[in-house]
């Protein structure tokens, strides 16, 4: 199989925090970069990777500035990421059935390897695995992952029972883990709060 079969994966930007530590409107229309927001930002890193890109928000009063598909969560807005991951196996199944997979993303990470797709269905075929997580700096990092669509049931199932953690769903599956080197900045930088929004843009001069 072709570790470079875009047909079969799809990328969701995940949307739906609040940005609580920034102005509480959302981190995906914060600005970032020659007034593009940072959903802007993530979505230009991973557009050539994945033949379809969605985001996924939490309700539908979010108003998402870019023309993307907009998903939203089947559960109520208040079990943290479960349900985003969730919103999205629904739309990987959707599109490719039980067979593909959906490379999930947070809103919040502007610098996402331009090879994320690549590697981590490199990964999952090698390993034969459920899940793939990235790495980093030997930080695991939840919310960056390659999912098999078929998990969605299980997935639902669990929410249901009131598992609300990634890692507590993902401890029944065979997951394997992508490290990223660094080099001039860790390519899954994330940001919480003002500060790190200052220095993602001064990251963004030695940016590729």
């Amino acid at each position: 199989m072709n570790t470079n079969n875009k047909e079969r994966l799809i990328g969701i930007i995940l949307a739906g925090g609040k940005g609580s530590r920034l102005d509480g409107k959302g981190k995906f229309n914060q600005k970032f970069n020659n007034n593009n927001t940072l959903l802007e930002q993530v979505y230009e890193r991973i557009k050539s990777q994945f033949s379809y890109i969605a985001v996924n928000v939490n309700n539908k009063e979010t108003t998402v500035k870019l023309n993307l598909e907009v998903i939203y969560d089947k559960f109520s807005k208040n079990i943290g990421p479960l349900a985003g991951i969730h919103a999205s196996l629904c739309q990987g199944n959707n599109i490719n059935g039980e067979d593909g997979y959906v490379c999930i993303v947070p809103v919040d990470t502007p610098f996402l390897p331009k090879d994320l797709g690549k590697r981590l269905y490199s990964n999952m075929l090698k390993n034969n695995s459920d899940i793939v997580f990235a790495k980093s700096a030997n930080r695991i990092h939840p919310t960056i992952g390659l999912w098999k669509n078929n998990l969605k049931k299980k997935l639902e199932f669990a929410i249901n029972r009131g598992v609300r953690k990634i890692d507590a769903f993902t401890a029944n599956f065979n997951v394997s883990y992508e490290e990223w080197d660094i080099k001039k900045y860790d390519p899954f930088f994330n940001i919480n709060n003002y500060e790190d929004l200052n220095i993602a843009k001064e990251l963004i001069i030695i940016n590729d």
